[in-house]
């Protein structure tokens, strides 16, 4: 099955004018603008079973011919949308199973209650403004312009956006463009398919807050092509929370979009000593202004929700409680806030653009690998990433070894320095689980999110002190301020209690035998 390469971008109505009229794109246009209208249905069964599958399946009309078309598997991340896609002429507006050929779909489609059951889900309709685009360094590409909406019963949602498919050379050139375009006109990446839009619309809700899905790396794979992997890997856990963070409906939307952002801090961390650091930094300070965009705002999200929820409950009847609780509310949506825009920038879509354009040109491969050492697991002359995850895991468990029998002395900024490594680890080992024995890996990642979750709540006290410091309290709001007393003191009873589970978890940890 072929695979369809596509960066999509979304731009408002307004801008369309600006854009027909813009002279990049003019100057690139091997062919005139055509503009076709498309009708598309996409089928699925009530209980949306080819959607579980991961399959879109739609019938399109283009004039007067109907083509079948079923698209699946692949990934999404900074815009740029790999789908393995087939198509087939049919007769009528009508399902042909006849045509489809790939094994797995027919596997699929084999089912008769399947076929029994697909109807009509949503439908889209729209005008296709198309144009071929040969873009520097020889690659060409099919400009699409999308204009009309997505239907599902009696609800709809408009559809702008700009499709460049690519017909061939490197997907490079795209995200170039893309950078190019946007100092004209305000795009923004579409990480999310028509037909996923359909489905939400058709079901009324939208898709829950996303956690990291597993890595799909072989033992046999070079260093370079893992790194790319895990990248990919980590921006598309981050896009795909990104639609539901913007709307604000759920903290736990932007708890997942920092993950995904350290994660991807983590896994340049890692692959920076199998390579130059200098092919790692410029891109590694670009995503710490985005860190700190969103780290303030889960601060006070966790302060708020958990903390202060928790000791509110404690004293329900107290006046500054509540009144220092309402103050406290106002600062967290304020910095959530901060980080929507943040988001919502400009500055956010050129940065994710560039990180796509810095995965496909691979600069790390023009600088000369660093030789192998404990220190630096560089990634040699043939080096597999399997070899290169041994020679780092083993080095960070040491690390982590080193606080054996010191947990008891060690200071606040000292907890600190052990959950990060803890966390690094934790990550590496994530990124790298399919290469060892699922039981090993997964008690070896129980035991440092034990770790990892009593030096974050202990971690989470220290916060609270320089959180409460940012409120606002008059001095003559003598009950908010013994209020705030009231949650100091009840994270240093919470930090001690940590402690002694800190000392029961460290030595589970220490039971666990190296697997790799």
């Amino acid at each position: 099955m072929p695979t369809e390469i596509e960066l999509k971008l979304r731009l408002p109505p307004d801008a369309i004018a600006r854009l027909q009229h813009n002279s990049l794109l003019k100057s690139l246009s091997l062919s005139n603008s055509v503009t076709r209208k498309l009708y598309s249905i996409y089928y699925d069964t009530p209980d949306f079973d080819l959607r579980r599958n991961g399959v879109a399946f739609r019938l399109r009309r283009e004039g007067k011919r109907w083509m079948q078309s079923i698209k699946g598997g692949g990934s999404v991340a900074t815009g740029l949308h790999q789908r393995d896609e087939w198509e087939a002429p049919v007769l009528k507006a009508q399902p042909d199973f006849t045509k489809i050929s790939d094994p797995s779909l027919v596997r699929l489609f084999s089912t008769a209650s399947l076929r029994e059951q697909l109807r009509p889900l949503f439908t889209t309709v729209f005008n296709r403004s198309t144009r071929t685009l040969r873009l520097p360094g020889g690659s060409e590409a099919e400009f699409c312009l999308d204009r009309g909406e997505i239907i599902a019963g009696g609800a709809s949602v408009p559809i702008c956006e700009i499709e460049l498919e690519l017909k061939s050379g490197s997907p490079l050139p795209l995200f170039q463009f893309a950078q190019d375009l946007l100092h004209n006109i305000p795009v923004r990446l579409e990480n999310v398919s028509k037909a996923e839009r359909g489905y939400a619309l058709a079901s009324g809700s939208r898709s829950p807050p996303l956690k990291a899905r597993p890595v799909p790396l072989v033992a046999e794979m070079g260093v370079s092509e893992a790194f790319k992997a895990i990248t990919w890997n980590c921006l598309g856990h981050l896009h795909s929370n990104e639609a539901g963070m913007l709307e604000g409906c759920d903290i736990e939307y932007l708890h997942q979009m920092r993950v995904a952002l350290r994660r991807q801090r983590s896994a340049l961390s890692i692959f920076s000593k199998a390579f130059s650091k200098a092919a790692f930094t410029p891109t590694a300070q670009e995503l710490k202004w985005l860190a700190g965009q969103f780290g303030p705002a889960r601060d006070w999200d966790v302060f708020v929700t958990e903390t202060l929820a928790t000791v509110h409950l404690a004293f329900p009847d107290h006046q500054g409680m509540s009144a220092l609780r309402e103050k406290c509310e106002q600062l967290r949506r304020n910095h959530n806030e901060a980080a929507r825009n943040a988001v919502e920038s400009g500055h956010y879509t050129e940065l994710m653009l560039r990180l796509g354009a810095w995965l496909c040109a691979e600069p790390w491969l023009a600088q000369p690998d660093l030789p192998v050492s404990d220190d630096s697991p560089g990634a040699g002359s043939g080096m597999t990433v399997k070899e290169f995850a041994g020679t780092l895991l083993a080095r960070r468990h040491r690390q982590l070894k080193k606080y054996d029998g010191k947990l008891a002395n060690l200071s606040v900024p000292e907890l600190h320095a052990l959950r990060i490594v803890a966390k690094k680890q934790r990550y590496a080992v994530e990124f790298f689980t399919g290469f060892y024995p699922h039981k090993a890996t997964k008690r070896y990642i129980q035991s440092l999110s034990t770790l990892q979750d009593i030096l974050g709540t202990m971690n989470d006290t220290a916060i609270a002190e320089r959180l409460l410091s940012e409120v606002p309290i008059a001095k003559d709001e003598s009950d908010q301020h013994e209020a705030a007393g009231i949650i100091r003191g009840w994270g240093v009873s919470l930090a001690l209690i940590k402690k002694l589970e800190l000392n029961n978890a460290w030595r589970h940890f220490n039971r666990n035998d190296p697997f790799w």
